[in-house]
């Protein structure tokens, strides 16, 4: 996932940066946000056209949305379906959140939020739909004929969003309007089938394929908007403004808003940095961390092919948690006294660009992949930034103390890193297995390939599978390319694969 249920979860003393702390739970502009791929990798399969306006008093969203889909699968498709995820958060007894997390996230009491159908048409034409799933996740549409392989239809869905009173991914606090994971999102269908995962309440449950966007979307002119994508008009009709908003071969589409947003920017090897806090709190801090981290993992992966990255101060009841070109870090983070943990969850989840947003995996199957990659980026920032021997530091009083101490309470089952989400039974097991063995893993892995073949294996994954979704065989592989030694006893040790 992110950071976050780590800092909740852990109680950690960090003796560098001149720190000694408790790590506890813890954009708007006249201008036009640049936002675009520099390079075009991979197959989109989808292209969403949304229209859709924000009703303050209700905090509704009402929107309708163009699809237009292309079966790029070796079969027919009899159905089509789509994650409907705010459903997730209508019944108090299903929704995404651990049973000692409600009271917190729902500090006002329970308050239930959703998506309702409409109207669905396959080609201008009225079609059966279901609603259906877990928590009433998923939706289900019956074209009249089956879809062709290669064959491209359009698919339009009018809906109605209730976003909650909840400091979750989606909803709204006393700060922010967090609209994430909030349209009728295309599941993912490849050799295994239709992935119709539910909203699980431990780690990332989401899986998605890249796609290109063109959103409308309409506020009230006293919020700022922070926004996956291109902003590329900006039109003032009375008291509201409505935005254009484009973006390219990104996996998912999120807006923040807030009538308290500052912005400040930089650039970064001539990537915008946008960092948009609340009242312009600790806005140089942020807006450097993110600056840094930009350069840093541009250096070590890759480039970022997008033009801009907004970091945004949040109503999150955890750390941060990362989309496409934008990622939500908690607003509580910034009035910490201490400024390692703000530093350490923007790189994170900025790390999280590279590995989940640009080069994406299946988080509910293999949720290591991306996590731990991303745990142990955020270690060679700061092993970049300020020396070996902070990264050591952090190492061993954080990823392996947190490891320990869980061990220490229960003890690990020995089943590997690569466990599916349904297989940890709490947000502490999740983290301390995922995250920080996840991060010892390639701390390992690091040592048994050496500097330059390890650093030479991480670029050609990220440039292999730019835009597309990997698994840990596709991984495994491109490491052993690059190692001089045999990694499977590696591999088969600390994630307990099966080769054959």
């Amino acid at each position: 996932m992110n950071i976050k249920r780590k800092l909740k979860l852990s109680g950690i003393f960090l003796g560098v940066l001149f720190l000694s702390l408790l790590i506890q739970s813890f954009i708007d502009n006249n201008g036009v946000q640049g936002v675009f791929n520099k390079t075009v990798r991979g197959v989109e399969s989808a292209h969403y056209q949304i229209k859709a306006v924000f009703k303050d008093e209700e905090k509704l969203v009402d929107g309708s949305q163009r699809l237009t889909y292309k079966n790029t699968a070796d079969k027919e498709l009899n159905y089509l379906y789509l994650h409907i995820y705010p459903n997730a958060f209508m019944d108090k007894s299903k929704v995404p959140f651990e049973e000692e997390e409600l009271d917190n996230v729902y500090y006002n009491g329970f308050n239930p939020g959703w998506i309702k159908i409409n109207e669905v048409k396959l080609n201008n034409k009225r079609v059966d739909y279901k609603v259906m799933g877990d928590a009433s996740t998923v939706l289900r549409i019956s074209p009249t004929t089956a879809v062709k392989t290669g064959e491209v239809v359009e698919i339009y869905i009018g809906f109605k969003v209730q976003l909650p009173n909840v400091i979750g991914r989606m909803g709204y606090g006393d700060n922010t309007v967090n609209i994430t994971n909030w349209y009728p999102i295309m599941a993912v269908f490849n050799e295994e089938g239709w992935h119709l995962d539910p909203y699980f309440p431990i780690g990332d449950p989401f899986y998605s394929e890249v796609a290109s966007y063109e959103v409308t979307f309409e506020i009230p002119m006293d919020y700022v908007l922070a926004t996956t994508g291109n902003i590329t008009k900006k039109q003032e009709k009375k008291n509201r403004v409505i935005y254009s908003i484009n973006a390219e071969n990104v996996r998912d589409f999120a807006l923040i808003l807030s009538k308290d947003f500052q912005l400040a920017s930089a650039e970064a090897d001539g990537i915008a940095i946008n960092a948009y806090t609340l009242k312009g709190q600790r806005s140089d801090l942020a807006l450097q961390y993110g600056v840094d981290a930009m350069k840093i993992f541009n250096e070590l992966f890759g480039v970022y092919p997008y033009q801009q990255l907004s970091v945004v101060a949040s109503d999150f009841f955890l750390g941060g948690m990362e989309y496409p070109n934008l990622v939500m870090i908690s607003e509580g983070l910034y009035t910490m006294k201490e400024e390692f943990p703000l530093e350490y969850v923007i790189a994170h989840e900025i790390a999280h660009q590279w590995w989940y947003g640009i080069v994406g995996n299946n988080e509910i199957k293999e949720p290591w992949l991306d996590e731990a990659l991303t745990e142990y980026a955020t270690l060679m920032y700061f092993e970049k930034k300020y020396g070996a021997h902070i990264k050591e530091q952090i190492f061993e009083k954080m990823i392996k103390a947190q490891y320990n101490n869980y061990i220490n309470f229960e003890a690990d089952r020995g089943e590997g890193i690569l466990r599916s989400l349904r297989e940890f039974d709490s947000s502490m097991e999740y983290s301390s297995i995922v995250y920080s063995k996840g991060a010892m893993f390639v701390e390992v892995l690091r040592r048994e390939m050496g500097e330059a073949d390890f650093i030479e294996a991480l670029r050609e994954y990220y440039q292999s599978f730019m835009f597309k979704n990997a698994t840990t065989l596709d991984f495994y592989e491109i490491c052993q390319k690059h190692s001089k030694k045999d990694l499977k006893a590696v591999f088969i040790e600390w994630l307990n694969i099966s080769f054959e």
